[in-house]
């Protein structure tokens, strides 16, 4: 379900491109740090798109500073850290241990238990700090699969759960700026899961796995116009946050980027 807010990388200059990787790469340097090395397999571009919009909005202080990884053993990369940065890597945390708990309750995935026992301190550390965040992962995940339990086919009520879920993430402190970021968030959390249901509606109609979308479309094209929509409501409330830094860079994600994941998995469906 992760993974849809991303950038739209050929239509970036060459500085966008770095500031976009240098953010990436210090959000994964930043979960290692934080949460140990085996935190940064949960490393997602939604995550890195929340470190941009906070770090846009509040204008932070940073440090830059360049580093060799795993994946990058023989090359220095740059990053960047800064506290934005450091609660994305929390919220990186919290998303992804209650990810590999519904996995295992839902799907018994082995995987998933074993990652969530490896993430259990680091979410016990995240949780004390941001208690309503967390609180607010807890609540909608589990009302979530009661709604998939249940199989209703509401798609509003499935995707109001994620909706809600993102809302509380996007708010940092509650202060001026703290409405338009919960409606922000709660638009993009409702378009990330309605993407992935529409994304999997063939896998799941084989598997007789839920999906809300399963009586009301036959293919994931009839979905995009409601998609389109879903994101718009989201674009206005971004458009009322006084971002200046990185705001070419937000826009590519917000009005093209966001539609890369969702467009490949359809041509490679369409393509089978």
């Amino acid at each position: 379900m992760f993974g849809y807010v991303q950038a739209d990388i050929e239509h970036l200059t060459q500085a966008e491109k770095d500031r976009y990787k240098a953010v990436y790469c210090g959000l994964c340097h930043t979960l290692g740090q934080r949460h140990g090395f085996t935190a940064r397999m949960g490393l997602t571009y939604d995550m890195t798109f929340l470190a941009l919009l906070l770090s846009s909005l509040y204008e932070p202080e940073e440090t830059h500073n360049t580093s060799r990884c795993v994946v990058h053993p023989f090359r220095e990369h740059s990053y960047v850290s800064n506290k934005y940065i450091d609660y994305a890597a929390d919220m990186t945390i919290a998303l992804v241990y209650y990810k590999c708990i519904d996995d295992w309750y839902d799907d018994k995935k082995i995987i998933a238990k074993g990652y969530s026992a490896l993430l259990s301190n680091a979410y016990k550390k995240v949780k004390i700090n941001w208690p309503v965040q967390c609180s607010a992962i807890e609540r909608e995940l589990s009302a979530l699969s009661e709604i998939e339990i249940k199989n209703d086919n509401s798609a509003d009520a499935a995707a109001n759960c994620f909706g809600r879920l993102m809302e509380a993430l996007f708010v940092y402190r509650e202060d001026f700026w703290a409405d338009y970021l919960k409606k922000l968030g709660y638009g993009l959390g409702r378009y990330i899961y309605l993407a992935d249901a529409c994304t999997d509606l063939e896998k799941d109609m084989k598997s007789g796995s839920y999906n809300p979308l399963i009586n009301l479309i036959s293919k994931p094209e009839d979905f995009s116009e409601r998609l389109q929509l879903l994101l718009g409501e989201a674009s206005d409330c971004f458009e009322k946050l006084p971002v200046v830094q990185d705001e070419n860079l937000l826009k590519n994600i917000i009005y093209s980027g966001i539609w890369t994941k969702y467009n490949r998995q359809i041509k490679e469906e369409n393509n089978k």
